[in-house]
């Protein structure tokens, strides 16, 4: 089987890159305020005292992340094969040691399609986003010790009436599978694999 652990593409799971973002945003919006401070301009200030505290509430999301990371682990996430085809079967497995113990309510794994498409309107550039459930499993939680080994393997299918992928300038159709682990009180443990499909049938031998 083809491990695409590597192949992550949801943000959410580059806490690094969001605490980078979250101390730059956090340092312009300091400066912002202290200049406008400085000028007496009170209402641009609050303003950007808004902004500041964006800043700070997107560290804290990145932190928590951080922590989930560090009590979670990262789960072995399968996937049978790297670029499919229209209609094509294949199979999706996960394996996990958790490093501490954690409570989990669920687990969910979730094939789905999107499609973003990107227009000009005036003088602003818009980008519409729908995204389509195809398949979803879900697994009971529980509470795991330090240890403790989770796994479990999944048939999955390409509709035959699917589109292939697609990436154009103002036009994206995408394959994604999204493996979700619910955690009371913090952010769910979120990884998001793409799927890569061709444009062509799948034919059964």
């Amino acid at each position: 089987m083809i491990q695409t652990q590597n192949k992550t593409v949801n943000t959410r799971q580059k806490p690094g890159c969001l605490i980078g973002f979250a101390l730059f945003w956090i340092a312009f919006s300091t400066v912002f305020v202290i200049i406008c401070l400085t000028q007496d301009e009170i209402t641009f200030a609050i303003i950007g005292s808004i902004f500041l505290l964006v800043g700070f509430l997107l560290l804290l999301y990145a932190l928590l992340v951080m922590v989930i990371r560090a009590r979670v682990g990262t789960p072995e996430f399968l996937i049978s094969k790297e670029t499919l085809k229209v209609g094509e079967p294949f199979n999706i497995s996960y394996y996990h040691s958790f490093k501490r113990k954690v409570r989990v309510n669920r687990i969910l794994i979730q094939l789905y399609f999107r499609e973003t498409a990107t227009y000009q309107q005036g003088t602003d550039t818009k980008t519409v986003r729908h995204q389509e459930m195809i398949e979803e499993f879900e697994e009971p939680g529980g509470d795991f010790r330090a240890g403790s080994m989770i796994q479990n393997s999944f048939d999955v299918q390409i509709p035959p009436d699917g589109m292939h992928t697609l990436k154009v300038q103002r036009n994206q159709l995408q394959w994604f599978v999204k493996f979700q682990m619910e955690i009371p009180r913090l952010p769910d443990f979120v990884n998001e694999y793409e799927l890569e499909v061709l444009p062509a049938l799948y034919r059964s031998e």
